[in-house]
């Protein structure tokens, strides 16, 4: 039977040569059900697959994408590494962040060679979204962010997303879409998950008649790098926030764009960072322009009293390297 979303493991199938499943494919393969997400321990090489390309595609309903892969930064790495060790002693108890880490996966690549220069040194990634949640009943489920914005309906043997507009829908899409927006709204005013929960680590809620689940979106290769390794953690942070306590190195990559962020948020950003490192610590900040072979423009900032002075450029610098040095006085 023909299906309208991928739900199964086993039904995701790019590598199809049949013509049914290749015609299959192309009708399904941008409807892939979000709760594909949950992996087995240790997860499987297809479901690495999936999850990767879930990560390729989603967009959050702030419009920031999560595209990452592995060896993005095989060549930035090594250079910011090479600095690191010219600025701080090998054995320094040396505390880093690596910002709007999306799915963790470059930080524990980050981290496998950083933590290896320094036995003493933690890495931390974060990111403000590290889960979704499924909101499921009677065989429907929404999958949403964890402040309830909505992204995909899922009434198999169909699925939809709620978040963005759907190229050329036929008359069947348009009334699950419909259908999924009263979904929405009846949840809004029904349905209220408990802040606890939410930072808690249990992953199942029960609240009548809805099942809740959260769907992890950090890569199980980061998962299972934390897992062995106490020196790399992962925690929740928005990239605009103050961290409890300052760190040394703080690296934020595809985060502060200009296609994301007004001047204004940028310098807002450059605030949060400035009163998050040491005094002179160092900030990593750039953008990746393109991805194959990956290219990156990175600028590399030191703090001082007044705020931030260029230590090195990578590549071209950061795009926003003039809202940061051109900023005024930040205070404490």
């Amino acid at each position: 039977m023909f299906k309208f979303g991928i739900f199964r493991l086993e039904d995701y199938r790019p590598e199809s040569t049949s013509l049914s499943g290749r015609l299959a494919w192309m009708l399904t393969r941008h409807r892939i059900s979000l709760q594909l997400l949950r992996t087995g321990i240790p997860a499987s090489p297809r479901e690495i697959t999936v999850f990767e390309a879930l990560m390729q595609g989603l967009r959050l309903n702030s419009g920031i994408y999560r595209t990452t892969f592995h060896n993005r930064f095989r060549d930035l790495d090594p250079f910011v590494n090479e600095l690191l060790a010219e600025r701080f002693d090998a054995a320094a108890a040396i505390e880093v962040h690596d910002w709007a880490a999306s799915d963790c996966l470059t930080s524990s690549e980050w981290a496998a060679s950083l933590l290896a220069l320094f036995p003493n040194a933690r890495l931390t990634a974060s990111d403000l979204t590290l889960f979704l949640v499924e909101v499921a009943w009677n065989g429907h489920a929404l999958i949403q962010e964890r402040d309830a914005k909505p992204l995909q309906y899922l009434s198999p043997p169909f699925l939809v997303y709620v978040n963005r507009p759907e190229q050329r829908p036929r008359m069947l899409t348009r009334i699950l879409i419909r259908q999924a927006q009263s979904v929405v709204a009846e949840l809004k005013s029904s349905l209220t998950i408990p802040e606890e929960w939410l930072d808690s680590e249990s992953d199942m809620l029960s609240l009548p008649p809805y099942q809740l689940r959260k769907l992890p979106m950090v890569h199980p290769e980061a998962a299972a790098f934390r897992a062995r390794n106490t020196r790399f953690s992962i925690m929740r942070h928005s990239a605009f926030d103050v961290l409890p306590q300052p760190v040394d190195v703080i690296r934020s990559m595809n985060i502060y764009n200009v296609s994301y962020f007004d001047s204004v948020q940028l310098a807002a950003g450059a605030r949060a960072v400035w009163r998050s490192l040491r005094p002179g610590g160092l900030w990593i900040v750039g953008r990746t322009w393109q991805e194959q072979p990956p290219s990156h423009n990175v600028s590399i900032f030191e703090k001082t009293n007044s705020g931030f002075e260029l230590v090195r450029r990578y590549g071209e610098g950061s795009e926003i390297e003039s809202i940061v040095l051109e900023s005024a006085r930040i205070s404490a």
